[in-house]
């Protein structure tokens, strides 16, 4: 009798093996330290400026989809210009919650990627540039997807309330971010993905694009995880 059961979506496969590599990064899992928490705002604000003002714009412009393309530079947009709904850009945020767990402007401002972050920034460039635009799209919103999805993890506001004695208002910036990446990627998202992979080939292509920007992923949190760690047993 042959076998019936359906083959999995395109976006399926994309979502089960975002979470399946996340579960295997420690940043995301392990206890959240001070020294772990100063490594990633000083990291992410590195990432959070590429992604909106290389990463995105290279891959955009070789994507068809103007639909793709406008919430994008809106998603950009909000991250760097203006948000409509907090009257301000999502760096404002960033830059506050710096300030919130003990970081100085100078710091944020002067902060250079470790090697392993400067090596995932280089992946995803490259991803972006020139791979598929579907990959390049993955490889600058599956982050997103994972700290939607997953149950646990640290980006969630109430590890970094506990980690750092903060209150509700201090933490607004993962409490907003969460909502906010919610409309960025995932299944709904992604949708538009299936209308534009018509053989084979484009399928694998984004699919690998896809793997090997997740490995990068897992490289910016191991180094990510390995300043923190220094952090903990030199400056904290």
């Amino acid at each position: 009798m042959p076998n019936s059961t359906p083959s999995p979506s395109i976006i399926d496969e994309i979502c089960d093996y975002s979470l399946k590599v996340a579960a295997e990064i420690p940043w995301l899992g392990e206890p959240l330290t001070r020294g772990r928490g100063h490594a990633y705002l000083l990291q992410h604000i590195l990432r959070n400026r590429l992604l909106s003002s290389v990463m995105r714009p290279a891959w955009m412009s070789r994507c068809p989809d103007l639909a793709v393309v406008r919430k994008t530079i809106g998603q950009m947009r909000e991250e760097l210009v203006y948000d409509d709904k907090i009257a301000q850009p999502h760096t404002t945020l960033l830059w506050q919650m710096g300030r919130n767990i003990g970081l100085t402007d100078d710091e944020m401002n002067t902060a250079r990627p470790v090697p392993l972050v400067e090596v995932a920034f280089n992946v995803w460039e490259n991803i972006a540039r020139a791979r598929h635009w579907i990959a390049g799209w993955l490889a600058t919103s599956v982050d997103e997807f994972i700290i939607t999805s997953m149950p646990q993890h640290n980006f969630q506001a109430e590890v970094w309330k506990r980690a750092f004695s903060l209150n509700d208002e201090q933490v607004f910036f993962f409490t907003y971010h969460t909502k906010a990446d919610d409309e960025h990627a995932g299944r709904r998202v992604w949708e538009p993905i299936s209308r534009h992979l018509s053989d084979d080939k484009d399928r694998r292509d984004v699919l690998d694009g896809m793997k090997l920007a997740l490995t990068a992923l897992k490289l910016f949190y191991q180094g990510i995880c390995e300043l923190g760690d220094h952090l903990d047993r030199t400056e904290l």
